[in-house]
């Protein structure tokens, strides 16, 4: 005979409020780097929040375990850190594909947000500063998708001709003479590549003297055979977390007139 208590289902309210815990932990996680798969537990009876975190990925062992001493229960250094926190989980380690996991059963939203709050306070530098990067981006028309992290580092892959147009022209290169000159507008134009070319040159001292240190740009244009595919490139390159905060500090101060008159920051 079917137990009711555990089988029937969630109230709206509780429901809701476990996929609101859910949003924000993932969000935590992904903004932090962490690969981690959370779900809503549909029942009465069921943890609030199941999610599971492979062990075989880097950033898993510096936000969630650190550099505690060995233990021979795996489970161990995460349940004691979520002790600390008061986080009232069920934490053991499965089998995930060829490797293992964490499965962390969160007891109630509140520990779900608890642990969102966990992993934002052990977010690395360079997280940080790639999700201030990635608003100032925003803010000014460019795809913050161009941003990833790396050992450390902030990496700003390619953006297109126009977002490279838009930074220039944010961080005080305005449009001089030899912008004006360039030809960007006709992709399909064979000698495009020498004004992408010299729209990397021009970008590359302005985005050092606003990031206090020099980052890269280089140019990516689009040969004939993948023209219609993609637009003709500038790539800035590996930035230390120090110059991604500046980068985007310039950003927002340059663009600030702009942002008081319109709707309000962009979300990350």
């Amino acid at each position: 005979m079917p137990n009711a208590e555990v089988d029937a289902p969630l109230d709206d309210a509780a429901h809701q409020e476990r996929q609101a815990a859910l949003r924000a932990l993932g969000k935590a996680f992904h903004d932090s780097g962490v690969l981690a798969m959370p779900k809503v537990g549909v029942a009465p009876g069921s943890a609030a929040v199941i999610v599971t975190i492979p062990l075989d990925e880097p950033e898993v062992q510096r936000f969630l375990i650190g550099r505690g001493l060995p233990s021979p229960d795996a489970a161990a250094p995460l349940r004691h850190l979520l002790e600390q926190h008061s986080i009232n989980a069920r934490v053991e380690v499965v089998e995930f594909g060829p490797g293992t996991a964490h499965k962390v059963e969160l007891a109630a939203d509140d520990d779900a947000m608890r642990l969102a709050t966990l992993v934002i306070d052990r977010r690395s530098d360079a997280h940080a500063a790639a999700l201030r990067l990635k608003a100032a981006f925003s803010g000014i028309g460019i795809s913050k998708e161009h941003i990833f992290v790396a050992d450390g580092a902030v990496l700003v892959g390619d953006i297109d001709i126009q977002e490279a147009l838009a930074l220039y022209a944010v961080l005080g290169g305005g449009h001089s003479e030899e912008i004006d000159d360039l030809d960007l507008d006709d992709r399909w134009d064979p000698g495009c590549w020498r004004d992408v070319e010299t729209l990397a040159e021009l970008l590359g001292p302005v985005v050092s003297k606003a990031s206090g240190n020099p980052l890269a740009s280089t140019p990516n244009p689009a040969c004939q055979g993948c023209i219609s595919s993609r637009p003709h490139r500038v790539t800035l390159g590996s930035a230390s977390p120090e110059q991604a905060l500046l980068l985007a500090d310039a950003i927002a101060a340059s663009s600030a007139p702009r942002a008081t008159s319109g709707a309000g920051p962009p979300a990350v």
